[in-house]
């Protein structure tokens, strides 16, 4: 192979592979909402867990994250079924660091701490936990206890 054909062939891996990093990224986007606080109560849209489609068709998500002007992190939401949730304050036990969602696991990007749907620490540097909230739900709001 000479040297332009290697670079074309380059060229064009480079490019699928950027493709290919892209649309995975955006199969992985994580739906969030704003919730309203009052009397240290989080609240926000049950419906929140459902996306409709234009056919209708209404898909369930398992994890809805929650944002609020008041904490400087956001609560991750799992839907746990049968009306229970789990909720989870996105903040690193390690270093303060913000975690990000994925599906069932968390992570922080700045030391590599992974946790589990409930917070639990599954890889350090974390040694700690995340924090978790009490949930509780009517038939239409969604409700985080803070305190």
């Amino acid at each position: 192979m000479d040297r332009k054909q290697f670079i074309k062939a380059c060229g064009i891996s480079c490019l699928g592979l950027s493709s290919a990093t892209l649309s995975l990224s955006g199969c992985a986007s994580v739906y969030s909402v704003q919730g309203a606080v009052s009397d240290k109560t989080i609240s926000f849209p049950k419906d929140s867990f459902f996306e409709t489609k234009k056919s209708g068709e209404k898909i369930a998500r398992q994890v809805v994250v929650v944002n609020v002007d008041n904490l400087k992190f956001p609560v991750a939401v799992y839907d746990d079924g049968n009306n229970k949730y789990t909720a989870v304050w996105l903040k690193c036990s390690h270093q303060g660091n913000e975690v990000s969602v994925h599906g069932d696991s968390l992570s922080c990007s700045a030391h590599g701490s992974e946790y589990d749907r409930s917070g639990k620490v599954t890889k350090g540097p974390a040694k700690e936990d995340l924090r978790r909230f009490n949930v509780r739900s009517d038939q239409t709001t969604i409700f985080i206890e803070l305190a």
